[in-house]
């Protein structure tokens, strides 16, 4: 029989070495997803698929070109591909990209309060800042041949289909010849495809009150996405063929699209679930990377399970409490009311630029210890959500 350790270095194999790349809808994403169907249907639980259509993105290469030179730089997820000539409009503020009348032949240049976070998709369900409603909206009015934006963010600014807006984004210091008025060149590969896909699901135990195990099974175009997110996946897989039952009622939840523009498996799982059913979540997003440790964050955890969930990482080496964090699938949850118990790995907010999202996110930067860890802690962290007392709280934090 196989141990914990080899389970999750063949999930780990399929997901990222075989598989690689899978953003919803493209067919590498169906064969992540039929790995994960077969393992659960082979442990001999009832898997429920959600099937979604959705556009997704096939990356290519990209460059600017000034008078100062040629700069990689790849196109934004999404992009349309171009190669395009113009003059440089730099314009740092919301209102200065208001007041502009035109951009017709301008290769816009966004920089300063502009770029200081990625840009809400217009098709994201969960949440629409009006401020960037209002800056997608300048830039339809305006729609520039190209967009650069310069900005000291991990992630690309302009990550959205529906603007349809061929985009890059350059790292602050790469703001070398995009002075006003200069002139630059932009080309951009890549191409937007549509395609079907789907999230997994399987259950253990009787139907109703149930406690859902989440990960999300998707990643970028760009990446592997090893320890975001298949290390999270192998965890729950391994799990699962070590068998629920003492768990149960219990239901897996392997996500598809927390990584994607419009949440297309969150969506779909939401319309065919009553969450009035669910008794607790606990989500699995990023855990297992080297150099560190596992960490917990209760959110919309009554008092005494928030105190015996740190009891527990107290007593547990290698595990520490997080500040409550909203920035995966838990959040379903606990902005719901839901008590969520969210594990990503020790201080991994501040180590994402750099590594996710991109190439170097393979299995090299895990710690199969840590996951083999989480196999033997989820069932106590289980345990606990299903036997508190885990009536809705009013508050996400707490």
């Amino acid at each position: 029989m196989a141990t914990v350790r080899e389970r999750l270095e063949r999930h780990l194999h399929v997901l990222v070495e075989e598989v690689g790349a899978r953003p919803p809808g493209s067919p590498a994403n169906r064969r992540a997803c039929d790995h994960a169907a077969a393992v659960l249907r082979a442990v001999g639980l009832e898997v429920v698929e959600h099937p979604f259509t959705t556009r997704w993105w096939e990356p290519g290469d990209g460059w600017v070109e000034t008078t100062s030179g040629r700069v990689e730089s790849p196109p934004d997820p999404y992009s349309p591909a171009c190669d395009v000539r113009g003059h440089v409009v730099r314009v740092g503020t919301p209102e200065a990209l208001e007041a502009l009348a035109s951009a017709e032949g301008r290769i816009l240049v966004l920089h300063d309060e502009l770029t200081r976070e990625q840009l809400t998709p217009e098709a994201f369900p969960f949440l629409d800042p009006p401020a960037h409603a209002a800056v997608r909206s300048a830039l339809a009015r305006l729609r520039p041949p190209a967009v650069i934006s310069l900005t000291g963010h991990w992630e690309p600014i302009l990550e959205d289909p529906d603007l349809g807006l061929a985009s890059t984004t350059l790292p602050n210091a790469a703001d070398v010849g995009l002075a006003d008025g200069a002139e630059v060149r932009v080309v951009l590969e890549g191409a937007v495809r549509k395609g079907a896909g789907r999230t997994v699901t399987a259950r253990c135990g009787p139907r109703g009150g149930r406690l859902v195990l989440s990960a999300h099974l998707d990643s970028k175009a760009t990446t592997p996405g090893a320890f975001d997110n298949a290390a999270s996946v192998a965890v729950l897989l391994a799990l699962a063929e070590q068998g629920l039952e003492g768990l149960a009622p219990v239901e897996v939840v392997l996500f598809n699209g927390e990584d994607h523009f419009d949440a297309c498996g969150e969506v779909a799982w939401l319309a065919a679930t009553d969450l009035s059913e669910v008794r607790a979540n606990l989500n699995l997003d990023g855990v297992g990377l080297a150099g560190g440790g596992t960490s917990v964050a209760a959110l919309s955890c009554p008092p005494a399970l928030d105190e015996a969930v740190g009891a527990w990482v107290d007593r547990r080496p290698g595990w520490r409490r997080a500040e409550p964090w909203i920035a995966s699938d838990h959040a379903l949850f606990a902005l719901a009311g839901i008590p969520a118990l969210a594990l990503t790995s020790e201080d991994v907010h501040a180590l994402l630029g750099g590594l996710a999202h991109t190439p170097r996110d393979t299995v090299d930067v895990l710690d199969l210890d840590l996951l083999v860890d989480a196999v033997a802690a989820l069932p106590e962290l289980a345990g606990m959500l299903r036997d508190a007392d885990v009536g809705r709280s009013r508050a996400p934090g707490g």
